[in-house]
């Protein structure tokens, strides 16, 4: 008890000193903590399913007949589901189809509900995911208009009440009723879901999936126990070949197929694994950061906390119990900055949840993840506890007699010199990720985004054909007559999405390309401000714009008006239609955004199902955006139609980016203010050490700029050579980053010099502001303290 008191005396003697400890320790623990926690949450996702060793993802992939072999793709066939369990009932225990690529637009009592994420899926997908059902039964499923509720959305749109057989309307145009609940889903999976609606429901719209088209479904497997994944992957070809050709297909490639764990999937894309290890760079370089600057704070109380341990030696305290105080010391505050940290991570769980786009928060922490916290505190306890206190204990029992003049100034020019490389490493990274999300938001796309909206309208024109595109074209004619629009086309869907997609044969060649075409209504190219390079825009059915790269990678050189893209019918849903032809060739359209190679991508005009409304308005476009959005809600209530900016589409596409330099800006704030208050502490420590001598040079003729210009030379011995190195790797790490990104132009060496610079000149006006009062103060007061 002796001794913990000498410990609260210590501790209060020093609040200031403590309290940048504090600061310091509470960050890094903050961000430490969150970081290696999110790694963990990651590196576990698909691992919340029941026997999740068990579950496996179907793929395919082409082997053509040039010998290229294409990626396995895990979007693939309806059918494989039921054929895997037909012909392995020994090693298939169930399987599953299921898709999300729609998204409905959901209402209850009229009101447009919130936050849905819409899966559709068959009567087998709870079993086959190992998703526990708390009320009904999944047969329902097979039922159109049936639908499951996750346990907090029942709970959030229907309250104490019982939901099973209430209703739902799904696009204002189909009424689902709940048929039951399901356990919630956690964010770490690859297809989170707070809705499962049945799969014929989608299918009636849609048709359904065959061994030849529309090869867009999620199918996952359970297998049984014991089963032997690489035997069964062997006979993979020969099962397929009883329900569909493998050989010679429709370009006379060779058909594939694996089962891959389900575990495995999020961490086989090179992307995922670059970025989980530059979050553990991070959550390190400010952990470690932290550390060391607080041992540099520790290190710099040594001369005067020296006879204080000379007088608990001659007490007769030992070295161990000297290094047991200090370590009870770090203890201490290691807590009280724990209890920060986890008050910090509560009062701003909302906006971390928004910066990390983990669902809640409290996912990270759970029973069998809080060893990362534990861990990180362990750590950390030893790191910033060994180090300066071995240094304490041995100090000699003769320092009661005399000062301590061993300044350990290696130590602690060793420590500033690995913070200043930590933060100049990370400040590299952020200049890096604020420059993609700016190229990823400023790129050409292929039309003119400037005040362009769009909205889709999920009912309201009666049926597909004529009736439909007359009831689009009035709607579309209303809107122009809008004071606050300027233009309005119609097309099937946004242009920045996924469209229908056809392989076509590349010219005098046996290779086939993937067409990605949508329709639309007449005029709609120009509305978006499409550029035409060459012919004509489309002014009769079944006329076609395609792309400048599909002219390329179909090698159609000079000669593509004319042209006829075979396969694709000219009228939409008319499948003896007359071939789409094309007229006009215009810039190319990054529909699926720049972390893919550029689409080849043709329009065609067929307005029968347009139903997708672009609308370019009037400045100011913000005001002008909700203008629109409230007329269409009071004159068109039976549509569903919603408009959003292109620019907020354009955002959405890249919230993984922009989260991302969220993340490693948030980082960089908190790590340049651990190393600037370590740097403050340095230099107080220096300037008070150096007294003596800084007043008998001032007595000599020293001016305060010669002192001061004495202390920055000082800094910059050790700053200089740190800064070009941790400059130097993130350049290094920033063109490994940006590889991901196609068309993107890494950051000039240029751009990193003058960060080097800015953090030097940083630091220099660190030391001055620091040192100010001291260079200019009188130098007898500082002699006569001596």
């Amino acid at each position: 008890m002796r001794q913990f008191h000498y410990i609260l005396q210590t501790l209060l003697h020093s609040r200031g000193n403590n309290g940048v400890k504090l600061l310091s320790l509470t960050l890094g623990l903050t961000v430490g903590i969150l970081l290696f926690s999110q790694i963990v949450y990651e590196l576990n996702y698909d691992t919340f399913y029941r026997e999740p060793e068990q579950l496996t993802m179907f793929g395919n992939r082409y082997i053509k007949k040039t010998g290229e072999i294409t990626d396995w793709e895990y979007d693939t066939f309806r059918p494989a589901a039921a054929a895997l369990m037909e012909s392995l009932p020994e090693a298939v225990e169930c399987a599953t189809p299921f898709l999300m690529f729609h998204q409905p637009d959901l209402y209850k009592d009229d009101q447009k509900l919130t936050d849905t994420q819409t899966l559709f899926g068959d009567t087998l997908y709870f079993r086959t995911m190992g998703i526990d059902v708390l009320e009904g039964d999944p047969h329902f499923l097979a039922q159109k208009g049936s639908v499951f509720l996750s346990r907090r959305k029942a709970r959030e749109w229907f309250g104490e009440e019982d939901p099973i057989g209430k209703t739902l309307n799904m696009d204002k145009s189909r009424e689902l009723t709940v048929r039951g609940i399901y356990e919630d889903i956690p964010g770490n999976v690859l297809f989170r879901h707070n809705l499962v609606i049945s799969l014929p429901t989608l299918e009636e719209s849609y048709g359904e999936g065959t061994w030849y088209s529309n090869d867009m479904y999620m199918v996952y497997v359970r297998l049984r126990q014991g089963t032997d994944l690489d035997r069964l992957n062997a006979r993979m070809s020969d099962i397929l070949a009883k329900y569909t050709a493998v050989k010679d297909r429709w370009d006379g490639s060779s058909l594939e197929g694996q089962l891959l764990p389900a575990t495995d999937f999020y961490l086989s894309h090179t992307p995922h694994v670059q970025r989980l290890v530059i979050l553990f760079v991070l959550g390190f370089s400010i952990f470690f950061v932290s550390g060391m600057n607080y041992v540099l704070a520790a290190i710099a109380t040594l001369g005067r906390r020296a006879k204080l341990v000379g007088v608990h030696k001659c007490c007769g305290a030992e070295a161990g119990h000297i290094l047991g105080m200090f370590l009870t010391e770090t203890a201490l505050l290691l807590g009280i900055a724990l209890a920060g940290s986890i008050a910090l991570l509560y009062l701003f769980s909302e906006p971390i949840e928004d910066l990390t786009g983990i669902y809640r928060l409290s996912e990270l922490f759970t029973p069998a993840s809080l060893w990362v916290p534990l861990a990180t505190v362990g750590v950390l306890f030893l790191l910033a506890g060994v180090l300066p206190g071995r240094m304490f204990a041995r100090i000699p029992v003769t320092q009661v007699f005399r000062r301590y003049t061993e300044d350990k100034r290696s130590w602690k020019r060793g420590l500033l010199c690995v913070q200043f490389v930590g933060v100049s490493f990370i400040l590299g990274l952020l200049l890096t990720s604020a420059w993609q999300f700016h190229q990823l938001m400023t790129l050409e796309v292929g039309f003119r985004t400037d005040r362009l909206v769009v909205g889709t309208a999920r009912a309201g024109f009666g049926n597909y054909g004529t009736e439909f595109a007359e009831g689009a074209q009035r709607l579309a004619d209303a809107l122009r007559r809008q004071p606050f629009v300027e233009e309005v086309g119609v097309s099937e869907q946004s242009l920045l999405t996924h469209y229908s997609s056809q392989p076509m044969r590349v010219q005098n060649s046996e290779a086939y390309r993937q067409l990605h075409y949508q329709y639309l209504a007449k005029g709609c190219p120009q509305a978006v401000g499409m550029e035409l390079v060459q012919g004509r825009w489309p002014e009769h059915e079944g006329e076609a714009l395609v792309t400048e790269n599909l002219v390329k990678n179909l090698n159609w050189g000079e000669q593509a008006l004319g042209h006829e893209l075979n396969n694709v019918p000219g009228t939409r849903n008319v499948r003896d239609a007359e071939a789409a032809r094309v007229v006009g060739i215009i810039r190319d359209v990054r529909n699926l955004g720049f972390f893919q190679e550029k689409s080849n991508v043709a329009f065609i005009l067929s307005p029968n199902y347009a139903a997708t409304f672009h609308v370019r308005l009037k400045a100011p476009g913000h005001e002008n955006l909700l203008r629109l959005n409230q007329f269409v809600k009071e004159s068109y209530p039976q549509l569903g139609l919603t408009f959003l900016s292109y620019e907020d589409v354009r955002r959405e596409q890249n919230e993984s980016v922009s989260r991302f330099r969220n993340i490693v800006s948030v980082t960089s704030l908190c790590i340049l203010f651990i190393v600037l208050t370590g740097l403050i502490g340095y230099v107080s420590d220096e300037t008070q050490r150096r007294s003596k001598e800084i007043a008998v040079r001032k007595v000599n003729g020293a001016e305060a700029a010669d002192i001061l210009r004495l202390l920055a030379v000082g800094i910059l011995k050790v700053a200089v050579g740190a800064v070009v190195l941790g400059t130097a790797t993130s350049y290094y790490v920033s063109g490994l980053w940006m590889e991901q990104f196609p068309d993107g132009h890494p950051l000039s060496v240029g751009w990193f010099l003058v960060l080097a610079l800015l953090i030097l000149v940083l630091i220099v006006l660190t030391v001055i502001g620091k040192a100010w009062h001291i260079a200019n103060e009188n130098p007898v007061l500082s002699l006569k303290s001596e």
